[in-house]
């Protein structure tokens, strides 16, 4: 190992650092004992003897620190506490120079040496308390938008526009779209105040949404009184018409209770139906993720010329889970926009 390795060693080592910090307390000590009036001459030679001792370990320090920058030495002087911890080690050599006064208290600067790192570890101590409240602050905001992002998007979704924020429009062939309607709420909203509408419509689409969570459905979008929640999107899956089907009837029991505890009246239209349709996210500013498609607007229809507190579902629909579900026959229904379709309605589970 090259020498200045070895001299790199002994400067970093804690015991010698420690003992460099003793020496210099000890210097500060003997010139502040050696300058007390009533001092005998025998006294002041024990204290001089002293320093010198100490000025050799001083001049030893020098040549180990000086040493450990190897062929470079300059180097050593590049920091401004070694530059004067050099220059007041070195004056104290110069002769006629150890008793003059002034080089007497310019040697207690060494004792800015200790103060210095101290003062320095404790900045850097409150400067990392900072950062470290900065990074946890940061990491709670972050925390924030990323729950308020999940509320807009699906888990999936989001995580794709995190990585790369680019247009996503995906097609799934085969999904299933359920739209839920308070029936004759415009004409209870004229008549209520806006305080117990919300509050109602809150309660009541938080059941919805506490279902939909249960059933690992994603919910669209609510419109006023409007509930939309989508089977097979974003992640696909095989039983999505049987598990949309079960939410338009927990729904419809989940209303029942909420009106027995309320005291309330309400009545829910339901409408499905199966297909293929087009997700994705639309806007840059209050995004929000959507789905278009045939299927989205059939669905809709069976819901807005359905009947209150039925579901009402197309005859594909019914074709799907025929052996897993009752329905009901409806016949043939004048649908705006799509024309007459054979519609049933969705009872039970077998």
């Amino acid at each position: 190992m090259a020498l200045a390795e070895h001299f790199k060693q002994l400067a970093e080592s804690r015991w010698f650092q420690r003992f460099i910090i003793g020496a210099i307390f000890l210097s500060v000590l003997s010139i502040g004992l050696e300058t007390l009036p009533g001092v005998t001459p025998e006294v002041t030679r024990g204290f001089q003897f002293v320093e010198r001792l100490l000025l050799g370990v001083f001049l030893a320090e020098m040549v180990v620190r000086i040493g450990a920058h190897g062929a470079r030495p300059w180097q050593f002087f590049g920091s401004a506490w070694n530059a004067l911890d050099f220059a007041i080690v070195a004056l104290c050599f110069v002769p006629g120079m150890d008793n003059l006064a002034v080089l007497r208290l310019v040697r207690l600067l060494r004792v800015l040496r200790l103060v210095a790192p101290l003062y320095e570890s404790e900045v850097i101590r409150r400067k990392n308390e900072e950062l470290a409240a900065a990074y946890h602050a940061l990491d709670e905001e972050k925390e924030k938008s990323e729950r308020l992002l999940l509320n807009v998007l699906p888990v999936l979704i989001a995580e794709r526009l995190k990585g790369s924020p680019q247009v996503i429009a995906d097609r799934y062939e085969a999904a299933s779209v359920l739209f839920a309607d308070i029936v004759g709420f415009s004409k209870f909203a004229r008549v209520t105040p806006p305080e117990q509408i919300v509050t109602m419509l809150d309660a009541v689409f938080s059941r919805f949404d506490h279902l939909a969570g249960e059933l690992r459905l994603e919910k669209i979008k609510t419109i006023g009184d409007c509930y939309m929640v989508v089977a097979g999107v974003p992640e696909p899956r095989a039983d999505h018409a049987e598990a949309i089907a079960q939410m338009a009837l927990a729904m419809l029991r989940s209303l029942g209770e909420f009106n027995r505890e309320q005291g309330q009246s309400l009545q829910l239209r339901v409408g499905l139906h199966s297909g293929p349709v087009v997700a994705g996210v639309i806007g840059r500013k209050k995004f929000i993720y959507d789905l278009w498609g045939d299927t989205v607007n059939t669905a809709s229809r069976m819901e807005s010329h359905g009947v209150p507190d039925r579901v009402q579902v197309t005859e594909e629909f019914s074709r799907l889970l025929a052996d897993k579900f009752h329905f009901e026959e409806r016949g043939p229904t004048e649908i705006k926009g799509i024309g007459t379709l054979n519609t049933f309605f969705l009872t039970a589970a077998k």
